[in-house]
């Protein structure tokens, strides 16, 4: 498990004001679920994630972790090299390669026949593959994902849904999902939490309990709506005016 104690995040804005992005921010990862944060544009959720995988620093709190392993981070944008192969993205940073466990990987993320090309001119959901391999051939403890979806068309998008349900069910994976879009976070996730308010912080959370076999093209069930509904009604309390999506 992975605790979020008080984090705080204060950043200058573009005339010298000091801004407190969001302050207060205690939550806990269980192992091997997929957590979701829904907040607004502008929350400050990129910033937690970045503070969760040791890439930016935060103002005030801590995080502890009981387990082994690093937490890593997927951006919104691709982030494979393009001057490198997927098979040398994906063992990018590593002190030692078994080349037993990369292939495994490769064909895990739908990239079997792959290795070899270069992900330059591929599409975003390609690179996104390309991402999460690297990641998953660190053995982190939690994989943090920041909304990757925005850009994708709906095929991709689904396909890319199914990926990360399939990785988190057969290999055990932790991971925590940022995202704006209601809708994708109650089909992905086990956990909920709502991010919020000015400055930002935790309104609530809850688990999710849908059938593991529910389809994505079938999300008008009274369980579902419910969920929605009470997404909403928890945003309305802390009077949120920025924007979420329902869409997929």
């Amino acid at each position: 498990m992975i605790e979020i104690n008080n984090l705080s995040k204060i950043y200058s804005d573009q005339y010298g004001n000091k801004v407190k992005l969001f302050e207060d921010v205690s939550f806990q990862i269980d192992d091997n679920k997929l957590t979701a944060i829904i907040a607004p544009v502008g929350s400050g959720k990129s910033s937690l994630l970045k503070i969760l995988s040791g890439l930016e620093k935060q103002s005030s709190g801590d995080i502890k972790k009981d387990i082994d392993g690093k937490i890593v981070f997927i951006p919104s944008e691709p982030s494979s090299f393009p001057w490198l192969s997927v098979w040398e993205n994906i063992i990018y940073g590593l002190e030692e390669v078994n080349n037993e466990r990369i292939n495994e990987l490769i064909n895990l993320v739908g990239l079997e026949g792959y290795d070899e090309h270069y992900p330059a001119n591929k599409s975003i959901g390609f690179r996104f593959r390309v991402s999460l391999a690297r990641s998953l051939a660190h053995n982190p403890c939690c994989i943090c994902i920041d909304e990757p979806f925005n850009r994708m068309d709906q095929i991709t998008r689904i396909e890319i849904y199914r990926l990360i349900r399939k990785i988190n069910k057969e290999t055990n994976s932790t991971i925590l999902l940022a995202t704006t879009n209601i809708t994708e976070a109650i089909y992905l996730s086990n956990i909920i939490l709502l991010m919020g308010g000015e400055p930002s912080t935790i309104i609530t959370g809850f688990k999710i309990d849908l059938p593991p076999s529910q389809d994505i093209f079938n999300l008008s069930s009274n369980e579902f709506n419910n969920y929605i509904n009470e997404v909403e009604n928890n945003f309305k309390k802390v009077d949120s005016k920025k924007v979420l999506y329902k869409s997929i």
